[in-house]
């Protein structure tokens, strides 16, 4: 890293090192200070860095260290008297006029971190004036029962105004999660974990048991951003609370650890898609002669078609659906967390089916990366399934003015080809026998050619996520390392295959390979 480099970094850096000072210090003029030496020592020693990837990591050690230096020269801590008079510290305008002041700067950083039920009488006596009488029917409780919030909550703030604080390492560098769905019905812990702060709230508690005060500080947040989404982790079994204790209640496979499992299951995964490979070449003309609506596709349709059947039945190999527990949405899924990284990138395949009133279903394999369908087009509109299907029958006849609608969206996202007054599917159509066909055929590769190396990957996933797991979610790395067989033996051997151009994802513009539908006798 020349000069300009580095300097580029540092200014860019400044600031969150000033913000990372600020918070472990009682002044302004000692964040200034303990900064400047940070940055110092950054300067004087980026002779060590020898990629600019590493920059942050290597400036978060520095900066760790720095600061233990400084702790460690600091003879004494400033204390603060505070009596049962500070409504002048906690009044928003006399705290803006008074933000230098070390005193305000610690009493709101320990207001932060009360819970809430300290917090609100607090802030209803101290700030809105409200008399004990008063905060005891909003709270409904007793008036003594006040009284002695009022007295702890003095004695927390006294004791922590007092104390140095240090936030936690997700204060400054907060991990982001992927929630992970494995069963049927809507995905609802998706939508339930998308948020940063439930990630990071959970990402706290993976390996330590903490309190909400604890999980304040190691994340950043204050309290009050914090009371209601632990309450609602917790309803759903996503944090398991024990007295003021919380910790995690489901895996997170770390970024470590998904690269340890990476690297311990590159060599199966390659010959898996060999395998794969070989299947493919062997057995195209014995699946078209099935005789499916769609065997006249190209021969890349063609090719995702059978992997699509091959890997639904590498993912259900030896696996039963019954054991599927009922998550708090009152579906039948496992749920994990993935650390986004860059291992994390290889689940880029989405596996989903809807079925109709009659029982046909249609099933999805969307990549991601170039995605040519989008199951939620079904999944939430009931009608576009039954209207979709109607035309796999050849059963437009009888279309109402809606049905009509539905076709026209349909025929625009591609799913449904117009052909001068007559419609097709624009996906493979297999008859029940048909598929049932199709789906023996992969059962016997599977058997014969993939068992093995199917177990292997498991194996080698369960030991590295058995290493990675806190002791109380033991029980769930086994089933967890047969799901995230979806990502060893199906995503990425099918990235290798199309990596060697055996697969490809330049679709032809009137057909969906990576879909079909099965229709009920």
């Amino acid at each position: 890293m020349n000069d300009s480099e580095l300097n580029e970094k540092i200014t860019d850096a400044s600031k969150t090192v000033f913000s990372y000072c600020r918070a472990r210090t009682n002044s302004r003029q000692d964040a200034e200070d303990l900064c400047q030496d940070i940055l110092l020592e950054l300067v004087k020693s980026y002779g060590s860095i020898r990629e600019k990837g590493a920059f942050y990591g290597f400036m978060w050690a520095v900066a760790g260290n720095v600061y233990k230096q400084w702790l460690r020269k600091k003879s004494t801590l400033i204390a603060c008297e505070l009596t049962e008079d500070i409504v002048s510290a906690a009044n928003p305008a006399v705290a803006l006029e008074e933000s230098e002041n070390e005193e305000i700067y610690l009493l709101r950083r320990e207001l932060t971190l009360l819970s809430e039920k300290y917090r609100r009488a607090v802030i209803m006596y101290y700030v809105e004036n409200k008399s004990c009488r008063q905060i005891a029917d909003i709270l409904k409780i007793s008036e003594s029962m006040v009284k002695y919030l009022l007295f702890k909550s003095r004695q927390k703030l006294k004791e922590g105004m007092n104390m140095a604080r240090k936030l936690g390492t997700l204060s400054y560098a907060p991990k982001s999660l992927i929630p992970l769905y494995m069963g049927s019905g809507p995905n609802f812990f998706w939508d339930f974990m998308r948020g940063s702060i439930r990630q990071n709230i959970v990402a706290a508690c993976y390996n330590d048991s903490l309190t909400a005060e604890g999980i304040s500080l190691e994340t950043g947040i204050p309290l009050p951003y914090l009371d209601e989404e632990i309450n609602a982790l917790t309803s759903r079994g996503i944090l398991l609370q024990n007295g003021n204790h919380y910790k995690a209640g489901v895996m997170t496979v770390t970024a470590e650890c998904a690269e340890e499992i990476g690297k311990a299951a590159k060599e199966y995964q390659k010959k898996t898609a060999d395998k794969i490979s070989g299947f493919l070449e062997k057995n195209m003309d014995e699946f078209k002669k099935t005789g499916f609506y769609g065997s006249d596709f190209s021969e890349n349709s063609l090719r995702w078609l059978m992997t699509a059947f091959l890997l639904r039945e590498v993912v259900s190999y030896d696996r039963d659906v019954s054991d599927y527990p009922i998550t708090a949405w009152g579906d039948r899924a496992y749920i994990w967390l993935e650390e986004k990284s860059a291992f994390s990138e290889n689940n880029f395949l989405n596996f989903s089916q809807v079925t109709n009133r009659n029982g046909d279903g249609i099933y999805f394999v969307d990549y991601h990366p170039a995605p040519k369908a989008d199951y939620l087009v079904f999944y939430n509109n009931q009608h576009y399934t039954e209207v979709f299907c109607d035309v796999a029958k050849g059963n437009v006849g009888s279309f109402s003015e809606n049905d009509i609608e539905i076709l026209a969206e349909l025929i625009k996202k591609g799913y449904v080809i117009r052909e001068s007054d007559s419609y097709r599917s624009a996906m493979p159509v297999f008859t029940s026998d048909q598929y049932d066909k199709a789906v023996k055929l992969t059962e016997r590769f599977v058997e014969n050619e993939l068992k093995e190396l199917i177990k292997i990957l498991d194996r080698h996933t369960e030991r590295i996520l058995g290493e990675h797991t806190p002791s109380h979610l033991q029980g769930q790395v086994n089933v967890i390392s047969k799901m995230y067989r979806f990502v060893n033996a199906v995503c990425v051997p099918i990235k290798y295959l199309i990596e060697e151009k055996k697969l490809r994802t330049d679709w032809k513009p009137s057909e969906i390979g990576t879909d079909f539908a099965v229709l009920n006798k």
